[in-house]
């Protein structure tokens, strides 16, 4: 599942959204000062619009088609409901990327996961292109789904690649959008507002990489420990952001402390529930009333609240 990333040049300013850095004016902004660190960001940016442009995962739709397309179309039966999910974007992503590689300068820990992502999309592009016609169409009322069950086998073979492909694209970008907010935060002059916006970017995004288990449907696991220390440490940096920010206008960016108190106890509820036994009870089955387990409901609520801290200090500029 992608997350959505805050870049470290600008600290304003995957898949649900990765933000592309230096582009906007504004106090807080650093804007890159030579032209090399101008081409350099032009290209991280031509990634990140790449990243940005899938709807959704090609992961989550290689699941989606495994559960709800595969078994009706090996069955051939109930054929008059089958679907298939609208292409999330493929040549326009594949553009993208080519227009990005084609950039300077080379970006080694990012260029070779673009190439491996274009790549990939060009060889599923003309496989999705056929299947999604075919069952728009409905020709597989006429065939009873031959067609479907003769072109499958490379459908899934070619979803299977791009998915990883993909994850790998984005974990390339997310390291290096890490390396830039840690190298923005230990370089910032400490007890100021930026200091501490910086620092509750990082320790953020840290917390949310230790919970990556939760996210996946996996648990904490082992990383427990260190998501309740980097929850510590975001509360700490995003409380003194606010006080910072407070003593310049007792008004501004009013709804951060919010949004930053919600991903807290949304974080803290996952490690209490973890620890009380709530998870296990539910995958034994103890809430089969419930439509969706409450390790989902609060790997959701957590990402949502993760969303907007960062939505506020996106958008809202805090």
């Amino acid at each position: 599942m992608f997350r959505k990333l805050l870049c470290a040049t600008a600290l304003p300013a995957c898949l649900l959204a990765l933000s592309a850095c230096g582009t906007k004016g504004g106090d807080n902004a650093s804007a890159p000062t030579s032209a090399a660190d101008q081409s350099e960001m032009q290209k991280y940016n031509a990634y990140v619009e790449a990243a940005n442009t899938a709807n959704t995962s090609f992961a989550e739709i290689g699941a989606t088609y495994q559960r709800d397309i595969k078994p009706k179309l090996d069955s051939g039966k109930n054929l008059d409901d089958l679907f298939f999910p609208s292409d999330p974007g493929i040549d326009r992503i594949k553009e993208q990327l080519d227009k990005a590689l084609a950039l300077s300068p080379a970006m080694p820990a990012i260029d070779g996961a673009a190439r491996s992502y274009s790549a990939a999309l060009a060889k599923i592009a003309p496989i999705y292109r056929d299947m999604e016609n075919y069952v728009d169409a409905k020709r597989y009322v006429g065939d009873k789904g031959a067609h479907g069950r003769e072109v499958q086998p490379a459908l899934l073979a070619a979803l299977g690649e791009v998915a990883t492909a993909q994850a790998a694209y984005a974990k390339a970008i997310d390291a290096a959008d890490r390396a830039r907010v840690k190298a923005a935060f230990e370089a910032t002059k400490k007890d100021t507002l930026d200091y501490y916006r910086k620092g509750s970017v990082y320790y953020l995004k840290e917390s949310m990489d230790h919970a990556g288990g939760v996210i996946d449907g996996k648990g904490l696991g082992d990383q427990k420990a260190a998501f309740a220390a980097s929850l510590d440490q975001f509360n700490t940096m995003a409380v003194q952001f606010d006080t910072k920010v407070r003593e310049k206008d007792k008004t501004a960016c009013a709804s951060f402390m919010l949004h930053a108190n919600s991903y807290l106890a949304a974080g803290r509820d996952i490690i209490q529930r973890t620890d009380d036994g709530t998870y296990a009870k539910d995958r034994n089955g103890s809430s089969f009333q419930m439509i969706k387990p409450k390790a989902v409901q609060d790997a959701e609520t957590l990402l949502q609240a993760y969303n907007n801290v960062i939505n506020d200090l996106n958008v809202h500029r805090c």
